[in-house]
């Protein structure tokens, strides 16, 4: 009778756990008609999937991506009700099991986040082709604008210069190996290692906590190690105005775990000269590098050359507000004329290192073949360029499926 009474109350309460969970499911699916269609998430710092159009061709889709039925799921798992409170829910849980990787990042030491790239997980064809497509495009641009004119840098990341602070066990890729085939297979002089600088000043605060990218005092370590690596002056940071942007910046790295966390500082050093700034070869033109209407957003890494553009044409104006450099003049006039125009083929870790070397050239044009496809015989040529510089980190570098544009 005993047993009878236990087994009844256990349905009871199975049926009571059931209809809870019925009701949950059901009234966020509910909750999710009646909510509004959200764009962005601000908490992730990217833009959400929007409910797909119906069509047989897109149900029938020979390509996953394009696929209805997983376009559909992709918009029902972003306008999920409460998703940002759910993400935070679900890294506590996976934190209180003794994860000590989520959605791709490290909990580090000091406080670190830090974004994973598994050793075993890269695709190692893509990363051949661009060291090869690399190699090659700095062998073809020596020969035109001579060797001292045409670098690549690639700078490490968080996870190669915090290595101690990352949780034991892991199986990193080997980004030092990486430095030590692009020394080899470049021509001589042609690559430029920040990874020793940034080494010897592991101890400082580099890289953003709660972001991928390097802070400004990291990026500045990137220039002093180009600075040596090309012949010009190192300047040293206190020749720059150093001035607080922000104290509250969450970035990337923040956006995937969403779980409390200490801010970031965000840092601008001023060289205090003059620039204007074209993006995206629209004709308007803004005074400075630094944005500062962008640290009002979430995303206040932006403050640096206004965020990700297709292009950014900087000038360093002369005497009298006058443009030192004037777009048309060819390679050979501006030689003539002792002005020189650096062509950065670039990710975003360049819009913090750009600043540092801005007054070093009349005129620096940033391009980003993830929204560019003008091909660089054209952009050497149109611009006048007189130097070139290739500027990634690592792991983009090795993974970035646009850099066959180097061979155009």
């Amino acid at each position: 009778m005993e047993g009878q009474n236990q087994n009844s109350g256990n349905k009871i309460a199975n049926r009571i756990i059931t209809c809870v969970f019925l009701l949950l499911v059901f009234g966020l699916t509910i909750a999710g008609f009646f909510s509004p269609v959200r764009a962005r998430s601000e908490s992730e710092n990217r833009n959400l999937a929007q409910k797909p159009a119906f069509s047989l061709k897109a149900l029938f889709a020979k390509e996953e991506e394009k696929r209805y039925t997983v376009q559909y799921e992709k918009y029902l798992s972003d306008q999920f009700v409460g998703r940002d409170a759910w993400i935070g829910l679900k890294t506590r849980t996976e934190r209180l099991l003794g994860k000590t990787d989520i959605n791709g990042v490290y909990f580090a030491g000091d406080g670190y986040l830090v974004t994973k790239t598994e050793a075993s997980k890269v695709d190692h064809v893509q990363e051949e082709k661009n060291i090869t497509r690399l190699v090659e495009f700095v062998k073809k641009y020596q020969e035109s604008l001579g060797e001292g004119h045409v670098h690549a840098m690639i700078v490490p990341t968080a996870a190669y210069v915090f290595a101690d602070k990352l949780p034991p066990f892991t199986s990193e890729y080997d980004q030092g190996a990486l430095f030590d085939r692009l020394g080899k297979d470049l021509p001589q002089g042609s690559f430029i290692n920040a990874a020793e600088e940034l080494l010897a000043h592991a101890d400082e605060y580099v890289y953003y906590r709660t972001d991928h990218h390097q802070t400004a005092l990291g990026a500045y370590y990137d220039y002093r190690a180009w600075a040596e690596a090309t012949g010009h002056v190192v300047r040293e940071l206190s020749e720059y105005s150093m001035s607080i942007g922000s104290e509250e910046f969450y970035g990337t790295l923040y956006s995937k775990i969403n779980l409390p966390m200490r801010a970031d500082t965000v840092t601008i050093y001023d060289d205090g000269k003059s620039y204007r700034v074209e993006y995206d070869m629209s004709g308007k033109k803004k005074n400075g590098l630094f944005v500062k209407e962008r640290l009002a957003e979430k995303d206040k890494y932006m403050v640096y050359l206004d965020g990700n553009h297709a292009m950014a044409d900087i000038v360093k104006m002369g005497d009298g507000g006058k443009e030192s450099a004037q777009q048309g003049e060819d390679s050979a006039d501006l030689k003539a004329q002792g002005k020189r125009t650096l062509l950065v083929i670039k990710d975003s870790y360049a819009h913090t290192f750009v600043p540092f070397l801005a007054q070093d050239y009349d005129r620096v044009i940033m391009v980003d073949f993830r929204y560019s496809k003008m091909p660089v015989s054209m952009m050497v040529e149109q611009f006048g360029v007189t130097d070139l510089l290739v500027m990634y980190n690592a792991t983009n570098f090795i993974s970035d499926e646009n850099l066959y544009q180097l061979e155009r």
